[in-house]
């Protein structure tokens, strides 16, 4: 395999200035974030003394990120998708702001540290969803694996150096100060965007176009209720296999939530055994992001997306099997690789298979179900360490999601079958390549 097949593709950065622009505003909105994170969990933990507190503010997050990603997902399909981002990101920036205000006083309100939190994920949840359905009109179709590599691969970067940072910072300023360079950084995210063109819906969801041939008095009305998401994907082969197999993993996913005790009771050792725990299923998310340029390439996305889903649950359920450390580690950071493997080519096929006028619902419905997953499964897991043990709850988490991944496989062939556009190879009149029947790009604002 030539190594410019195997090497992360970057190309999406090089040909589109709307991506390359998108891209270093999700570099400095996750280090910003990542920052914050660590600040509230301290802050929280040095006002209370609880980690129930701790607890509850993350889950007004997700519940509020919850809400804003089905919101957003209907404002995206309606409306313009750019100005959508720019607003949402703005409104998180002054959530941050409302942060570093309560941080500042001499008696922090933690009600305040709820009401900025529950703004800040409403609005992450708006832009997020957003973001993914304008994120086709940004690259060529034959793209979107390379584009889904670059933004995974940012993610798993900022998941282990973003907290690091921010433990410095906390540990030097303070919560406060931590506060204002995420609020600053988030307002900068807005200024970047307004660098890219506007991104209407491709129609009117209510102008009675048909998404065939047929004539607008014929045609039938294309509905902006959220629940028409539901109904497409029910009807749809790919993405309803997606969404299908998407429920099952987000919801039976590696057991992070019991590291610490299996640190504690099965592999002994201490935070720094712990540490390497959490940070081994970044690990392997990173290497497989680095090496994904081959992903775009490949025939059979559908049926790879599957193996990926089913060897992620083997690894899981090995992690749960594993006595030794290393040989956890090392499962855990397969598990992670898997993981990431399967978001890109899930963001591909997503991207490529719904219609432009749906992304936005269709992504707020496949957000909600990773938050909802998030949510529901540190509950589902603990609850089956408690009738097991940890290690049990891994090993059941893992068959699940590898059986899961099979019965997936047999009973919807479309997913099994599916594919995407092949790489294009005509060059354009600046050396791009371009397909013969592309449409002409829409002029930058």
């Amino acid at each position: 395999m030539p190594l410019r097949d195997l090497v992360i593709d970057i190309e999406p950065l090089r040909a589109s200035p709307d991506f390359r622009a998108v891209f270093i505003a999700r570099v400095v909105s996750l280090f910003g974030l990542g920052m914050a994170t660590v600040a509230l969990a301290a802050q929280t933990w040095d006002m209370t003394r609880s980690s129930l507190q701790i607890a509850v503010v993350s889950m007004i997050m997700s519940i509020s990120v919850l809400v804003g990603s089905l919101w957003g997902g209907v404002m995206a399909d309606r409306g313009n998708r750019r100005t959508l981002i720019i607003r949402a990101r703005g409104a998180a920036a002054l959530g941050f702001a409302g942060l570093a205000v309560n941080a500042f006083l001499t008696d922090p309100s933690l009600w305040a540290i709820y009401a900025c939190v529950a703004w800040d994920g409403l609005a992450s949840g708006v832009s997020f969803t957003a973001l993914m359905a304008a994120a086709p009109t940004l690259v060529r179709e034959d793209q979107l694996p390379a584009a889904g590599a670059l933004i995974s691969l940012t993610g798993e970067i900022g998941s282990i150096a973003a907290p690091f940072l921010g433990g410095i910072l906390l540990a030097a300023w303070g919560p406060a100060p931590v506060y204002t360079v995420t609020a600053v950084t988030t307002a900068l995210t807005s200024l970047l965007l307004t660098r890219l063109r506007p991104l209407p819906p491709s129609t009117d969801p209510d102008d009675g176009d048909s998404d065939g041939d047929e004539g607008a008095e014929n045609g039938p009305k294309r509905s902006r209720s959220p629940l028409a998401a539901f109904t497409f994907a029910f009807r749809d082969r790919v993405v309803g296999g997606l969404v299908l197999l998407g429920g099952v993993t987000a919801l039976f996913n590696v057991p992070v939530v019991l590291f610490p005790e299996m640190v504690d009771r099965h592999f002994g050792g201490g935070k720094v055994m712990l540490g390497l725990l959490y940070t081994a299923p970044a690990v392997g998310a990173v290497l497989v992001s680095a090496t994904s340029g081959w992903l775009g390439r490949t025939a059979r996305p559908g049926r790879l997306l599957l193996v990926a889903a089913f060897a992620g649950g083997l690894a899981t359920l090995g992690f749960g099997l594993s006595q030794d450390p290393v040989v956890a580690f090392v499962l855990l950071a397969v598990g992670g690789g898997a993981g990431t493997m399967y978001e890109i080519l899930e963001y591909a096929l997503v991207q490529h298979h719904t219609p432009e006028h749906m992304r936005g619902r269709i992504f707020s419905v496949i957000t909600a179900q990773g938050t909802t997953g998030d949510i529901v499964g540190d509950v589902e897991v603990a609850a089956v360490a408690r009738w097991f043990s940890p290690a049990g709850a891994a090993i059941v988490n893992g068959a699940i999601c590898a059986v899961a991944a099979v019965a997936v496989a047999v009973a919807v062939p479309g997913l099994r079958r599916a594919t995407l556009p092949p790489p294009q190879e005509e060059d354009g009149p600046d050396g791009e390549a371009v397909p013969a029947d592309a449409a002409p790009v829409a002029p930058r604002a």
